[in-house]
């Protein structure tokens, strides 16, 4: 069982990475006007996910220790965050542009700038 975290560098690769992604994705859904589906309820489908995205963020990083556990929790705030995103983007409604700032926001606050090398 491996009982460190990746390096720093990495947390940061994979932060940038999933962020400027999720802009392009943005971008290319607002440039090209893709049709969507248009479900009424998509902010029900997608705020569990920014909520669960949040306390990871806020509740649990900030009190986690081990480092493989931290990087754990890092990962999945992220996937939360960046899921209700894209699921905002794919079933659109007239909550996709708030939803997609959410997300990206949600996404933002997740820079780990919280990691250090002990």
């Amino acid at each position: 069982m491996n009982t460190q975290a990746p390096a720093p560098t990495v947390w940061w690769l994979i932060w940038a990475t999933i962020t400027a992604a999720f802009f392009v994705a943005v971008g290319i859904f607002e440039a090209t006007a893709i049709r969507t589906a248009a479900l009424p309820w998509t902010a029900v489908v997608v705020l569990p996910l920014f909520i669960a995205s949040a306390f990871l963020r806020f509740g649990l990083l900030p009190r986690v220790t081990a480092p493989p556990r931290k990087f754990s929790f890092f990962i999945l705030g992220l996937a939360f965050a960046e899921s209700g995103g894209f699921l905002a983007l794919i079933l659109g409604s007239a909550w996709k542009t708030p939803l997609a700032a959410a997300a990206l926001v949600l996404m933002i606050v997740h820079v780990p700038a919280f990691i250090r090398r002990d």
